[in-house]
């Protein structure tokens, strides 16, 4: 029995849709505008894709869903969460804030609630100073009508107790909807863009749930029975509890997936790649066959 996978790509304007065989080549692809809902434009698009390709859904293995829908609420400075950003390094590192050489709009966008608290290692894992529990609920309970925390402590690559134990602290004050971002699980050990992008994660989570419920209720809908995977910003693939805790890592999919698909399609091993979409236009470079 062949099998197919199904990709998917949810666009601004466009949700496209795409057969692969179980050779990875492309079979049949569709085009649909995108729905506000998301659900019926993923709908519309995936019936009409298995419809021309006459392919049934018992022969599908896998769907994959790539979507601009983070890159274009960053551009768009829209849908975003209000954070409460909570870095934990004081004094050692007050000269430069967070948020720092930020936009200005973006910043509205997340709110300016930011803290500096003491706590966070040194680079070899010894304690650089203590949590102040009674600070953390304060401070916390300071930040009113938050819908994602952003906890960020120096060094918590290498030793991360303290971000999940202020992830403990956050929870027993919080409604379980307000999601908790700690920059460990995000990226690595430069502070500012660690922090960064884990404050940029934490905006997101919402849009991400919103898009993930979207994908899976379509499924759920067909009754399809296969692997449902989220495209990552280099092409790769994540699964759902990942998209929707670590959307950050999904902000480039739609481009990623257009610099991936001209690779595939093209052969060319060294070239640039425009993706033109109804909210952004995105350039990528192949080198050596790697987007």
């Amino acid at each position: 029995m062949t099998s197919y996978r199904v990709g998917i790509d949810v666009g601004g304007t466009n949700t496209d849709a795409v057969v692969l065989s179980d050779t990875g080549e492309p079979t049949t692809s569709t085009k649909v505008n995108t729905s506000s809902d998301i659900t019926s434009g993923i709908l519309a698009a995936f019936d009409k894709v298995l419809s021309e390709a006459q392919v049934a859904l018992d022969d599908i293995d896998q769907v994959m869903l790539g979507t601009t829908h983070c890159t274009n609420a960053l551009a768009e400075r829209t849908r975003l969460n209000e954070v409460g950003v909570l870095r934990f390094g004081a004094p050692a590192t007050t000269s430069v804030p967070p948020l720092t050489t930020w936009p200005d709009e973006l910043v509205a966008e997340i709110g300016d609630r930011v803290a500096i608290l003491p706590g966070g290692h040194e680079y070899n894992g010894h304690e650089l100073s203590a949590i102040d529990e009674s600070e953390v609920r304060s401070t916390v309970r300071d930040f009113d009508h938050v819908d994602a925390f952003a906890v960020t402590a120096v060094f918590s690559p290498v030793q991360n107790e303290h971000e999940r134990r202020v992830k403990s602290i956050i929870r027993e004050i919080v409604d379980e909807d307000v999601s908790i971002s700690l920059s460990h699980e995000i990226s690595n050990l430069g502070l500012l863009e660690r922090e960064n992008a884990n404050i940029l994660n934490a905006a997101l989570t919402n849009v991400a749930e919103h898009a993930a419920d979207s994908f899976l209720t379509a499924m759920q809908r067909r009754n399809v029975d296969a692997t449902l995977y989220f495209a990552r910003n280099d092409g790769t693939l994540m699964n759902v509890l990942q998209a929707t805790s670590q959307p950050v890592f999904m902000i480039a999919s739609g481009p990623a997936n257009s610099i991936r698909g001209a690779a595939h399609l093209s052969g060319v091993q060294n070239g640039i790649v425009i993706d033109v979409g109804g909210t952004t236009t995105d350039v990528g470079i192949i080198r050596d066959g790697f987007p």
